[in-house]
């Protein structure tokens, strides 16, 4: 009778042994999923933050690329004012006007890029890892091509600059102006060559009224060339979200 009770109590304490071993090895089987889960989670959210941050270095680069280019474009506009001075005031306020309007397109080219990724952050946070991956590489592509554009802008400002006194300019500052033109780093050899032909061109009979007309004309195209460039910027923004 006796051997019958411990055999019984043994077998329920076997009982209990197992189930704790059984529930042990569930629960730490159960951790180890939670934790793998967890960790793809955390994973996912530190890589969507990381191009958070990548998308603001990118807005940082197209800033200050749009503010150098701001800058270099200023003062070629700067050393056109100062050629004209001892030919016409009222060619130097033509210059300055349009030095102006520029650096307003100029602004509105890097609030445009801005505001578009400040306003859309949080949406590109919220998709998938696979697409928010891709609309950043997108954004990027697009600050890309837009500042590559207006690096050809402002090598054409240059290049009108140096044609405009090269071509209306008196004697000692055409003479300068060439001089310049040798060490210039912002203009291709081509470009370089073509205002060389310049060089032997007579303006003493050159009216005011001439030059007045050329500097509009060719800086009437290069600010069109700058809404163009606004109006893709635009355009391209928008197909990142598409």
């Amino acid at each position: 009778m006796k051997k019958r009770i411990y055999l019984f109590f043994f077998l329920i304490s076997l009982k209990y042994v197992l189930s704790f071993r059984l529930n042990n090895t569930l629960l730490k089987e159960n951790n180890f999923v939670a934790e793998k889960y967890f960790r793809k989670e955390n994973d996912n959210e530190n890589l969507k933050f990381k191009i958070v941050e990548d998308l603001e270095k990118i807005i940082e680069e197209f800033s200050n690329d749009v503010n150098t280019a701001k800058m270099i474009i200023r003062e070629t506009f700067l050393d056109t004012e100062s050629s004209f001075k001892e030919i016409s005031d009222d060619v130097v306020k033509i210059i300055s006007k349009y030095s102006f309007v520029t650096d307003e397109k100029l602004n509105i080219i890097n609030g445009l890029f801005q505001e578009f990724i400040e306003n859309n952050k949080s949406t590109i946070f919220n998709l998938s890892e696979e697409h928010t991956i891709k609309k950043k590489d997108k954004i990027k592509e697009v600050s890309d091509s837009i500042l590559c554009k207006l690096k050809k802008l402002i090598e054409l400002n240059i290049f009108n600059k140096y044609h405009a006194i090269l071509k209306f300019g008196n004697k000692n500052i055409k003479n300068e102006a060439l001089e310049a033109l040798k060490i210039e780093k912002n203009i291709s050899d081509k470009l370089k060559e073509k205002l060389l032909n310049y060089k032997t061109s007579e303006n003493e009979d050159i009216k005011e009224l001439e030059s007045t007309d050329f500097l509009n004309y060719h800086y009437d195209k290069f600010t069109a060339k700058l809404d163009e460039l606004i109006n893709e910027l635009n355009k391209e923004l928008s197909q990142t979200l598409s």
